[in-house]
């Protein structure tokens, strides 16, 4: 039922594109012509930076992940490349939700509680959104977050209703049985677990170093392809214009961020004194290498996971001991100084 949903919704989708492409020949007309000024070798760099960026992103996520969690660098790009493909195509971050589901069942060791991969996944989150903010900060953006932020926040009615069901949960923790509250805590624990990767110098400082090397290769991505239609833009406007396309599509409302990415990106590039035709072309084809890196990198890690030899979980070899002679016989209970008894 799901395949067909997102089929039908795919065609839907294909479908006005190619009518729109029917009744305004001439704006394509221009799209296409306006897009043959991008010289392939500018499109290849884009595409390479792009690549980059989603092999940080991965390494990003591997490195927050606690040392005591078996989970691969391979495997860390296989979860974050498919899950980070399945956001785009299914709304409502189902893709967080897989990511989960695979940190669950990663092999090459102990198979990994739902609740300490929730926190690791949460401790990526933290860092992903932290870099964020302190680039905004350096290039004195913040506000812009912050203005974005308070136009999204809930009503007065829905933040009421939060703060009752808080209070009903924590009166359910103080008047709920032993047995069941321990379980919980043990929740708790392994949740606390899995964001431990912040509490770790190291690791943390990695992981914010990879997630600074992504921002910065999506950056110089834009750039290059903004630099290829005579529009050198700084850094800081890029930088700009992809925040203004990250709010845009936080919340999903169309398959892959169809038209919703590139309206906020063309939004972005104008307000930098690009003009709008150059600006829908620069977003469109942003947008397409951005998708094409993500679903390439997914494909490849699920190449080498496969190809690769999987590690298997050490065997558990028990001691070997020799049997005595009244061990074998029918009434010898006796046993011998080295056997195990269970």
């Amino acid at each position: 039922m799901r395949q067909r949903w997102f089929l039908l919704l795919s065609a839907f989708v294909l479908g006005g594109v190619a009518y729109l492409g029917v009744t305004h020949p001439e704006q394509v007309h221009g799209f296409a012509k306006t897009l043959s000024h991008l010289s392939p070798l500018s499109v290849g760099i884009a595409f390479v930076l792009i690549l980059g960026q989603v092999s940080a992103q991965a390494l990003r996520m591997w490195a927050i992940i606690p040392r005591d969690t078996p989970l691969g660098v391979l495997r860390a790009g296989y979860v974050f490349t498919v899950g980070d493909l399945t956001n785009i195509l299914v709304p409502a971050r189902g893709g967080d939700a897989l990511k989960v589901l695979l940190m669950n069942r990663a092999v090459g060791g102990p198979r990994i509680a739902l609740t300490r991969a929730t926190g690791a996944m949460f401790a990526d989150k933290v860092v992903d959104i932290g870099t964020l903010i302190m680039l905004c900060a350096l290039t004195g953006m913040l506000s812009l977050v912050v203005i974005k932020t308070q136009a999204t926040l809930p009503p007065l009615w829905v933040v009421m209703g939060i703060a009752g069901g808080l209070i009903l949960l924590l009166a359910g923790f103080w008047y709920a049985p032993p047995r069941w509250l321990a379980a919980r805590m043990g929740g708790l624990h392994e949740l606390a677990r899995g964001l431990s990767g912040l509490k770790d110098p190291l690791r943390c400082s990695a992981s914010v170093a990879f997630s600074v090397v992504a921002r910065l290769a999506e950056v110089l991505a834009l750039r290059v392809l903004c630099s290829a239609m005579a529009f050198p833009l700084s850094l800081s406007q890029v930088l700009v214009a992809l925040v203004i396309v990250n709010l845009s599509v936080s919340v999903p409302v169309s398959v892959a961020n169809l038209g919703v990415y590139e309206a906020g990106l063309a939004f972005g590039l104008t307000r930098a004194g690009v003009p709008l035709p150059v600006a829908i072309t620069l977003a469109t084809t942003h947008h397409a290498l951005e998708l094409l890196g993500i679903t390439l990198s997914a494909a490849g890690y699920t190449l080498a996971i496969r190809i690769r030899p999987q590690e298997t979980a050490p065997a558990v070899h028990s001691k070997v001991v020799p049997r005595s002679p009244q061990s074998g016989s029918l009434g010898g209970s006796a046993q011998s100084p080295g056997a195990i008894s269970d």
